[in-house]
């Protein structure tokens, strides 16, 4: 499978608090990708709107509690740890940015498979495999910021009531202690 090129890198952390799902993923991408573990949540943008904030991490990163077991391997899942920027996983699992298609279209169609998968772990909530925090505090390291092109005729549309997506590596995440 060709590596395609990665959309753009957004440098800064973003930090946050509030419901957030975690999920284990990966595989699509070939044999040699291992499994990520997503944070997934959605905060109000200034003016109106949402932001999807997809963070990710080692499934066995010290910041996750292992009482969650995202650190397991599914039966139907990918085996071992993902070492690469997520943003590189989605450009392997797709295909590549064709002379057609725009830097920006390209930016757009990997944003939103990201979106797709960690929205996916929200409607699955009820799932043992997935993990719904009424609250948490979080950090991550910004990596893809991608604006969703909006229909002009129906503006506060985005795709499942985003308007943007921002990717980044979590770097830290705090649950609210019962």
């Amino acid at each position: 499978m060709t590596m395609a090129a990665r959309p753009t890198v957004v440098p800064g952390h973003l930090t946050g608090a509030g419901q957030v799902t975690l999920s284990r993923t990966g595989g699509g991408a070939g044999p040699d990708w291992g499994a990520y573990a997503l944070l997934f949540t959605t905060r109000p943008l200034p003016g109106g709107g949402s932001e999807a904030v997809i963070g990710y991490c080692p499934p066995d990163a010290d910041l996750l509690d292992p009482a969650w077991n995202l650190h397991q391997q599914r039966p139907y899942g990918p085996a071992g740890t993902a070492t690469r920027p997520l943003g590189d996983y989605a450009s392997a699992a797709n295909a590549a940015r064709t002379k057609s298609e725009s830097p920006n279209a390209y930016s757009q169609r990997i944003a939103l498979y990201l979106l797709r998968i960690a929205a996916a772990s929200r409607v699955n909530a009820s799932s043992p495999h997935v993990i719904d925090l009424p609250w948490a505090a979080w950090t991550l390291a910004t990596e893809q910021h991608v604006v969703l092109a909006v229909d002009p005729d129906h503006p506060h549309r985005g795709w499942a009531g985003h308007h943007q997506v921002r990717v980044g590596r979590l770097t830290a995440l705090q649950p609210k202690q019962p």
